[in-house]
């Protein structure tokens, strides 16, 4: 099993990487990645959500995950209105929050399948 400590860590560096991918103007977005936004957006997330929750388990999920990153998600949405070439999106919301759902999809079959086993 992987220590918390390093979804920890994960989560952080998926965090920076997040905001600093999601903040920058387009023209200076790296020209390789050819993903669909909010594809990409769902797998940011989803990303974010398992890191934290395996990270730090004992806290609730919805309270400790789940609305700090859909507050996350509207930060970027708010601060991209205002970079040129970014704009501020609802559906790459929903497409956060999906990607958030997704992951405690996830943990709930990670918990159920260490708990028959355990």
């Amino acid at each position: 099993m992987i220590p918390s400590s390093l979804w920890r860590l994960g989560f952080w560096l998926c965090f920076g990487l997040t905001a600093y991918l999601s903040l920058m103007p387009q023209e200076f977005l790296p020209s390789g990645i050819n993903i669909w936004d909010k594809l990409s957006h769902s797998i940011a997330f989803a990303a974010l959500a398992l890191s934290a929750a395996l990270g730090w388990p004992k806290r609730d999920f919805i309270r400790s995950v789940l609305i700090p990153l859909l507050l996350f998600g509207v930060f970027i949405e708010v601060m991209q209105y205002f970079i040129p070439g970014r704009e501020f999106s609802l559906l790459d919301m929903l497409a956060d929050a999906i990607g958030i759902i997704i992951a405690w999809i996830g943990v709930k079959v990670l918990q159920t399948v260490s708990a028959r086993t355990t």
